[in-house]
């Protein structure tokens, strides 16, 4: 199989791009299931600089993996091929970034509740200040939400929350390494219907980045003190569109302001169904994960995913919650986020963390 290099990734010719692959495993579904029914969503962050290297020794790996359909699925890798793929992309460094969720730990009546909150606040913060038109394609946007299946609502809510850690982690672990690499961001989503845009990724490109803008602007966090943005510049808003004027804090620094996610996302965005080296090292960390915390993946296959993984003062891998009450109800699962709450990447470098 002839594999794709940068060329075939990269849609203009832009210096230092980050890239960032991402892919799910598992159904969304099993709500209400007596045993955990854990999905998950990861984002494989990649130096455009350490791609060429990275894809020449999966190239290799490769031949010794097991394939379906002539791809390499992550769910029939064996412990020593995980672990193998992990420790191939700690050498390149990679950074995987996760959120999961059990749906057997929600109800139907909390996974409405959480849609009809979630409808009205896309209200509330979409249609102050624009035209008829858009107003209607918000109204019509909204329906879709409201008619979409459980499993499919869920997994736009736990998009999200991986969005929004990626854009911090990438960017903060960046700002003071690469910060080139964030001149530019190239976003490659799996697709899982060749050759047709369904209308889940419709909605992913057309609605969630709005969503995000809100979310990221009263959940600000990305920018370091210590962090060089020289290069990410012109990803910082101007101007505040009007829709955004209630939740955007008075600044006088346009760095507060927020960042254009329109821009971040949209210049480079696409869904392949093409069996791209990144899709398929991206599905195979992703399905390690889902199969440590289901338990049938023994931990020195999926070990490795800590050293991908930046630690954070709160969840390394978060588990998202559909539901609006505290329950912390302990699951056979919660050893395995113990273990890789304690990630081996450090956010800051030893210079940063000595300017305090």
């Amino acid at each position: 199989m002839k594999f794709y290099g940068i060329k075939r990734l990269t849609w203009e010719n832009i210096a230092d791009p980050l890239y960032i692959f991402i892919d799910e495993s598992g159904t969304f579904s099993g709500i209400g299931n007596p045993e955990p029914s854990v999905s998950t969503l990861g984002a494989l962050i990649i130096c455009s600089y350490k791609m060429p290297k990275l894809y020449k020794a999966y190239g290799k790996l490769r031949e010794t993996l097991p394939k379906k359909g002539g791809e390499v699925k992550g769910s029939l890798l064996n412990e020593e091929q995980c672990s193998a793929v992990l420790a191939m992309l700690r050498q390149h460094e990679a950074i995987f970034c996760s959120s999961m969720i059990d749906m057997a730990d929600h109800s139907l009546a909390d996974v409405e509740r959480h849609r009809t909150s979630g409808i009205a606040a896309l209200a509330r913060n979409l249609t102050n200040g624009h035209t008829p038109e858009l107003r209607a394609n918000v109204s019509s946007l909204q329906m879709r939400m409201k008619n979409f299946p459980p499993q499919l609502y869920a997994q736009m809510i736990v998009t999200i929350d991986l969005l929004h850690r990626v854009m911090e982690e990438m960017i903060g672990y960046h700002s003071q390494r690469n910060p080139k690499e964030l001149s530019s961001f190239h976003w490659v989503i799996d697709a899982k219907q060749k050759g047709l845009i369904s209308d889940w990724e419709d909605w992913w490109s057309n609605m969630i980045v709005v969503w995000l803008q809100a979310v990221s602007i009263k959940r600000p966090g990305m920018l370091l003190k210590v962090g060089d943005y020289r290069h990410f510049e012109r990803f910082f808003m101007n101007e505040v569109p009007e829709y955004l004027s209630e939740v955007v804090p008075p600044a006088s620094d346009k760095r507060a302001t927020g960042v254009d996610l329109q821009k971040m996302f949209r210049e480079h965005f696409t869904f392949s169904s093409e069996a791209l080296p990144g899709l398929e090292l991206v599905d195979i960390a992703t399905n390690c994960l889902r199969r440590a915390l289901v338990g049938n993946l023994e931990e020195r296959g999926w070990l490795g995913l800590r050293s991908l993984m930046i630690n954070r003062s709160d969840c390394t891998v978060r588990p998202v919650a559909l539901h609006f009450d505290d329950r912390t109800v302990s699951k056979r699962y919660s050893r395995v986020l113990q273990v890789l709450s304690e990630g081996e990447r450090s956010m800051f470098t030893r210079h940063s963390s000595e300017r305090g």
